[in-house]
């Protein structure tokens, strides 16, 4: 449940985040896109290569996790059953939207505990990577105004 509501927090935080994105990089001047372009091209890690490896990495976590909590429970019931999502996480996230809690329903919710342990770590790899890249390229472009406008203001200076 916590984990559903981070994932939507930082969807819902990513729109705004790649507006404003787009608005500045629309507001650089073409050399710098050119530059800043190459920069992201030649010393950032490529956000899908990001995903993916936060991606292993929360699988890996749950895994332990599963293995963990499935070990202790043979221990103490003697049996491995898994069960679907529902049967073991009583709080949900609904929308209150009639449509889309039938949709949550089916597609998560009444999923296998590892189905929707794995949607939920895809959730939370694609949200926390939209808003790391965002806030990246803002700081990125940011930086490279204000570096670009200090070397415009000393090449005046020199020439006057």
């Amino acid at each position: 449940m916590v984990f559903h509501a981070i994932g939507m927090w930082l969807l819902a935080a990513a729109i705004p985040l790649w507006v404003y994105r787009w608005y500045a990089y629309s507001k650089l001047e073409p050399p710098e896109r050119r530059i800043f372009t190459r920069i992201v091209k030649r010393r950032h890690e490529n956000a899908y290569a990001f995903a993916l490896q936060m991606f292993g990495y929360l699988i890996a976590l749950a895994a332990a996790v599963i293995l963990l909590v499935m070990g202790l429970r043979y221990i103490k019931q003697g049996s491995l059953e898994v069960g679907a999502y529902r049967e073991t996480i009583r709080n949900r996230l609904y929308s209150g939207v009639d449509p889309i809690d039938r949709a949550l329903d089916a597609y998560h919710y009444d999923q296998l505990l590892p189905i929707a342990i794995i949607t939920t770590c895809a959730l939370l790899s694609v949200a926390f990577t939209l808003v790391a890249t965002a806030l990246r390229d803002i700081s990125l472009m940011s930086r490279l105004h204000k570096k670009l406008r200090g070397m415009k203001h000393r090449q005046e200076a020199a020439q006057t």
